[in-house]
């Protein structure tokens, strides 16, 4: 046996947990804004974020946007947003060797505070999802300091893993300006008030040294139409609608190919957007630059070689095993799914909805059958107004439970998902606020795997086995569970000897074994005690 060929490393994974970190924030409105009236939507996204490994700790720091919509005293609404930059440390354990850190930080929650009309408190809980991954050596090491002679007489039993490997490739700050016409059935824009872009990715794909991607970013548009001279009254008319923009391109990627299966976020600065008008001179379009970034993690598995057994045909010895746990990539897909929720308003005065959007995330993943059930929650917000210049918030959840194939995917598996809500409409119905959601699941699948493996082989050199008084023939009948390697391992001799002494093939095991006898390359001489 040449050990030098059968040097195995296995990336696996040697922590993962979940902090939280809580960040306050105070904000001041710059002069130029007018009062807050009521707060009617707060909502944060991680713009930055970086981390390192420092010992058993990985420090992170970042940047949270904050935005912010509201009521003024005269019955207009306003946008505004400000960033916070957070910093901490969270313990991880297992870093020992190579390993990569696999750090994703989430907005877990997001609260906002009027303190006076023009001075507010945001507080925003952090979800610090960690895992390590270390790259680490699954050949045994052998003690007993044998020669290399003394090596040829190792016997191993291995077989091969598919185990999975990673690496990471991403575009930064791509621009894009955008003009978004309006239907003909909305009215003209006098001022846009917010716009609220959700990307996601559509379809993604690996070449050669290279990663091709398409998608969407979901643009949720605010404004304050021109108003309409043929109305009676001095209340704003707000409307809103949504818009998407595709967006595609490469990412160059050293190494990859066709056999990567990738998971790709993506990324929003903040817009800058302004009306445009059209050739009748009516502002019909909403001119909007930003830029976007993707990051895209690629994983493919990489065989191993595993050795599940080894002893010496000349010397007495032992084995220690450990379970080696490890995951394979299996698969990524996406699927659509609808679900609707209703909640109860406060007041009927409020009887047109202005804009509905939400936020999906999800809690659980289980297989059932062939199925796989994905389980989580809609974060609904909804704006009403009662004609008159007053608006209403309505922020509730709807509960989300959908189903996909799951055939080929076994018992032990960990799922990450990207889920993304297409659309949101809402309607009145009575004193009930009803919505309809379309939501996007993108998910990866990863096969977790448990098995033992001989981590070392103690080899006693001063225990060699004589053979001096063995039979010149031994006959074997093996038990119907005995395999071919049992046996030379039980005899000290090699499944080969047994397959050549017999004629038989690795496959068979009959009834009535020979066992050859095998001289003894070991020194001579007396066990020591």
């Amino acid at each position: 046996m040449n050990r030098e060929q059968e040097k195995q490393s296995v990336l696996t994974k040697t922590f993962e947990g979940t902090s939280h970190d809580e960040i306050s924030a105070e904000y001041n409105l710059p002069d130029y804004l007018p009062d807050i009236n009521r707060l009617l939507k707060v909502s944060a996204k991680i713009s930055e974020s970086s981390h390192y490994l420092s010992g058993d700790a990985v420090e992170y720091d970042g940047k949270l946007k904050c935005a912010i919509l509201y009521a003024t005293g005269d019955g207009n609404l306003k946008h505004t947003e400000f960033e916070r930059e957070f910093a901490g440390t969270t313990a991880v354990s297992g870093t020992s060797g190579d390993c990569d850190i696999r750090f994703e930080p989430q907005i877990a929650s997001v609260s906002c505070r009027l303190q006076n009309p023009r001075k507010l408190t945001a507080k925003m809980k952090l979800a610090l999802a960690t895992s390590v991954f270390c790259m680490g050596e699954v050949s045994p090491s052998v003690t007993g300091k044998l020669t290399a002679e003394d090596e040829n007489t190792l016997e191993a039993r291995t077989h091969s893993i598919a185990s999975v490997y990673s690496t990471f490739a991403e575009e930064k700050n791509t621009p894009i300006s955008e003009d978004v016409e309006l239907d003909a059935s909305l009215p003209a824009i006098e001022e846009i008030i917010s716009v609220e872009m959700d990307p996601y990715i559509t379809d993604i794909r690996t070449g050669e040294s290279k990663v091709i991607y398409k998608g969407e970013i979901l643009s949720h548009i605010l404004y304050l139409a021109e108003k309409d001279e043929d109305i009676v009254g001095n209340a704003p008319n707000f409307v809103s609608f949504t818009a998407k923009i595709p967006l595609s391109g490469e990412i160059m990627a050293d190494g990859i190919s066709e056999r990567y299966i990738p998971l790709a976020s993506i990324s929003v600065n903040t817009p800058e957007f302004r009306p445009q008008s059209n050739a009748f001179g009516e502002n019909r379009t909403a001119e909007i630059d930003f830029d976007y970034s993707v990051s895209v993690e690629l994983f493919c598995n990489e065989e191993a070689v595993l050795t599940t057994d080894m002893y010496s045909t000349e010397y007495e010895s032992t084995t220690e095993t450990e379970p080696l746990r490890y995951d394979s990539v299996l698969t990524a897909k996406n699927f659509n799914f609808t679900s609707e929720g209703s909640v109860k308003t406060d007041d009927s005065d409020f009887d047109t909805i202005i804009m509905a959007t939400a936020t999906a995330s999800i809690d659980r993943t289980e297989k059932a059958g062939n199925k796989l059930w994905f389980t989580g929650v809609a974060n609904v917000s909804v704006i009403l107004t009662n004609g008159e210049g007053i608006y209403l918030a309505k922020n509730f959840e709807v509960p989300l439970r959908a189903e996909t194939d799951g055939t080929g995917i076994h018992e032990f598996f960990e799922i990450r998902t990207q889920p993304t809500v297409l659309s949101a409409s809402a309607r009145l119905d009575g004193d009930s606020i009803h919505v309809n959601l379309e939501t996007l699941i993108s998910y990866i699948v990863f096969e977790k795997h448990s098995e033992p493996y001989v981590q070392k082989l103690a080899v006693y050199k001063d225990k060699p086995i004589l053979r001096e008084k063995e039979a010149s023939l031994v006959l074997c009948y093996p038990a119907p569970t005995d395999s071919l390697w049992d046996i030379a391992k039980k005899y000290s001799t090699t499944t080969a000897a047994i397959m050549e002494a017999n004629s038989i093939s690795a496959e068979t095991t009959p009834s009535v074994l020979i066992i050859p006898r095998r001289e003894s390359t070991a020194k001579k001489g007396h066990r020591i005690l």
